[in-house]
C-alpha cells in the first residue's frame, strides 16, 4: 500500500536486488534519492543481500548463519556511503547521472495544451520512460490504464483522485484505474518522471483519434 506518496518496500528491495527493468529502476531510484527514510532500507537490503552472497559461497552453511548476518548488519550499513539526494540543476541525482544534462537541453515534444514530452527510453512489451511537462492549471485527459503506471513529481504537483501529489511523491495507477485525471497545480509548472507498461486508454473520441500522435 502507498502511504505519503512513496512506494511500498517491496520496490525498494527488488531494485536492490536488481530485479527491475531500466525504467523502473530509474523512476524508483530516483524517488529513493527524495527520501532518507527509503535510502536506509535500500543500505539494509544491499547490506543483507551481500552479505547472503558472501555466506553462500562457503561450501556448508551453519544453522546460525541469519543470527550472524543480523549480527554485522549494523556495522556494513555504517560504512555505506551517502546517497546524495539531488545534484546541481535540482533534479534527483539518479535522473541527472541518467540524463547527462539539464531538462532545457532535451528536445520537447508538444502532445496536447499545455503538455508536452520526452521518451527517454523504450523497451521490451511497449514498457516507456517518460518526462512529462505541463502548465499550470493544465488538465490531463481523462484515461484508464491497461498496466501499470508509476508517476514522480520532479517539480510543481498535481491533485488525483483527491490525492495530491509533490516533487518526491510517486503515484501507482494500474489496470483498476479507469477514471484518471490529473489536473496541475495553479500557477506553477510540473514536470514528471513517468514509465508506463501499456498505452493509457484515453476516454472520449477526440483522445482516441489523437491518441497515435501523442504516443502514450
Amino acid at each position: 500500500m502507498m502511504q505519503n506518496g512513496m512506494i511500498p518496500e517491496e520496490w525498494v528491495v527488488s531494485y536492490a536486488a536488481g530485479s527491475l527493468s531500466e525504467a523502473h529502476a530509474l523512476v524508483v531510484a530516483s524517488h529513493i534519492d527524495y527520501h532518507p527514510e527509503l535510502q536506509e532500507k535500500l543500505a539494509d537490503a544491499e547490506a543483507i543481500g551481500g552479505l547472503l552472497l558472501e555466506n553462500t559461497e562457503t561450501s556448508s552453511v551453519s544453522d546460525d548463519m541469519f543470527n550472524d548476518i543480523l549480527g554485522r548488519l549494523d556495522e556494513e550499513i555504517a560504512s555505506f556511503p551517502q546517497m546524495k539526494s539531488k545534484s546541481e540543476n535540482h533534479l534527483p541525482k539518479s535522473l541527472s547521472d541518467y540524463l547527462d544534462g539539464d531538462l532545457d537541453d532535451l528536445k520537447w515534444k508538444k502532445m496536447g495544451p499545455g503538455l508536452s514530452q520526452v521518451r527517454l527510453w523504450t523497451g521490451p512489451n511497449d514498457e516507456r520512460l517518460w518526462l512529462l511537462r505541463a502548465k499550470g492549471g493544465t488538465k490531463v485527459p481523462m484515461h484508464g490504464h491497461r498496466s501499470l503506471e508509476m508517476t514522480l513529481v520532479l517539480q510543481g504537483g498535481y491533485s488525483a483522485d483527491g490525492e495530491q501529489y509533490k516533487p518526491g511523491m510517486i503515484e501507482v495507477a494500474d489496470e483498476h484505474t479507469h477514471n484518471h485525471q490529473p489536473i496541475i497545480n495553479e500557477g506553477e509548472e510540473c514536470i514528471c518522471l513517468v514509465v508506463t507498461e501499456a498505452p493509457i486508454k484515453i476516454h472520449g473520441i477526440v483522445g482516441k483519434i489523437l491518441q497515435p500522435f501523442i504516443g502514450l
